[in-house]
């Protein structure tokens, strides 16, 4: 299968015409501007979510092992419990199902900006929830994920070959960038792309 997220975030920007091809998707935190094609959740009555729901709130008004793909834009960082949002979007997903998941990264002023973001991301917050990363073995959840991709920012080749080469730098060492380089060259957002793993 190839992957979602880059062709949600396209080149130009958020995809704008549906490139679901019938798989069955939920966007959470939708707000007003929706994945095409998908059912769109939000705490607030916007146009186009179709389920008003806190994502807080578990369990989500869905079945489990409903959707192919979930998208979280921009959502996991307003959330309460991350490893309880974890847990249901693991329960959600059909098994092989897709999760894309993108955040401010916790060194750009976007991650500061809104008082109700709760939480704060690096390279490796989610590997708490990938198997094989070495910090799953903490065991904070059962439900865990395979990592199919990860950029710092968005996912697809910059135009700018020097920009090009940085990412693939930073991408091949993520701790020391977010360590050290990041003060001088912070990005502004992380991109994930996991798969379920079934129990």
């Amino acid at each position: 299968m190839s992957l979602w997220a880059p062709r949600i975030y396209t080149k130009s920007g958020f995809v704008k015409k549906d490139v679901l091809d019938g798989a069955k998707a939920l966007d959470i935190g939708c707000g007003g501007r929706k994945l095409p094609g998908a059912l769109g959740m939000d705490i607030l009555e916007l146009p186009g979510v179709d389920a008003v729901h806190s994502f807080n709130a578990a369990p989500w008004p869905f079945a489990d092992r409903t959707f192919d793909l979930v998208l979280m834009n921009h959502a996991l960082e307003h959330v309460g419990d991350v490893v309880a949002v974890m847990n249901e979007l693991h329960r959600v997903l059909k098994p092989g199902g897709r999760a894309v998941i993108q955040v401010p990264y916790f060194r750009s002023t976007d991650a500061y900006n809104d008082p109700t973001h709760t939480h704060f991301f690096t390279a490796r917050t989610l590997d708490y929830f990938i198997a094989g990363s070495g910090l799953s073995q903490y065991g904070y959840s059962k439900n865990l994920f395979r990592k199919k991709g990860f950029w710092y920012g968005w996912p697809h080749a910059s135009g700018n070959p020097l920009v090009r080469v940085c990412k693939s730098f930073i991408a091949s060492h993520p701790a020391f960038f977010d360590q050290y380089l990041s003060l001088l060259l912070p990005v502004e957002c992380l991109t994930w792309e996991l798969e379920t793993i079934p129990l």
